[in-house]
């Protein structure tokens, strides 16, 4: 698979799809990679060019110690200026929205329509901050009453357990350090988009999960009035999970809103 150095960081990227299709580059979630964005990228890459990175401190790219949201923006437009593109549409998933909206902010000439999938504005990282409001010592539990306490907020009640199981299975598992996955927590420690959001001059896409518990409807559409051209959806049938939970209506919709 490639790698492109971006700003003395090198970014790996899967590819799917035709390379004469329109690009549009997808961003995975937290301590996620690109192999998570399988299912769906290769759905779109039925009309589309599709680009997944692993973004910095993530799978197979650089992890630096100490990097913030705005390295992760630029980051991205650079990638998309040395596969030769003057414009992108970007798609990114929880994390993978706030590093896309970022992108979108630094350079709004590099984004030429934005998707935003279970997005928030500011914060925490999802996890530790609905650990928090739910008052969950989330550091100190173990992994199983850690999923157990984290399925509430990542799955729609619609989604079956089987459904869940083979979601799951469908995900690679982080190979980071403790250390570097630090970093990446780090890297997020109390972002906030919220001043700039309306300087995103692309079309904006963003689609929030009625039963997700992490980054809430009410949180996405505080994302999505922020931004000037914006259209807002919410998906009855999803969590925090949407792309694998509403796959279909994910890439139907993506589809039309970015080639229409």
């Amino acid at each position: 698979m490639p790698t492109a150095e971006i700003n003395g960081h090198s970014l790996f990227y899967r590819e799917y799809g035709e390379p004469s299709a329109p690009p549009l580059v997808m961003v995975h979630g937290l301590h996620g990679e690109s192999g998570d964005l399988a299912p769906v990228a290769e759905r779109l890459a039925e009309s589309f060019r599709v680009v997944t990175p692993d973004m910095l401190g993530h799978g197979e790219s650089a992890h630096p110690e100490e990097f913030v949201l705005e390295d992760q923006g630029h980051a991205l437009n650079g990638l998309i200026a040395s596969l030769g593109y003057g414009s992108a549409a970007v798609l990114g998933h929880s994390m993978g929205s706030y590093v896309a909206a970022q992108a979108a902010v630094l350079e709004p000439a590099r984004v030429s329509k934005l998707v935003l999938v279970a997005p928030k504005a500011h914060g925490l990282t999802s996890s530790a901050a609905y650990a928090e409001r739910m008052g969950f010592d989330l550091a100190g539990a173990s992994a199983r009453d850690a999923l157990e306490f984290m399925a509430g907020a990542l799955w729609s009640p619609d989604t079956s357990d089987d459904r869940r199981t083979q979601i799951l299975l469908s995900l690679g598992s982080d190979p980071a350090s403790p250390e570097e996955k630090a970093a990446v927590e780090r890297s997020l420690a109390g972002f906030d988009l919220r001043p700039r959001l309306g300087g995103i001059t692309s079309p904006t896409l963003v689609v929030s999960g009625s039963g997700d518990g992490l980054n809430t409807p009410e949180m996405g559409r505080e994302v999505a009035v922020s931004i000037p051209d914006f259209q807002f959806r919410v998906y009855e049938h999803s969590g925090h999970m949407l792309p694998y939970e509403e796959t279909d209506r994910l890439v139907a919709d993506v589809t039309h809103f970015v080639l229409g």
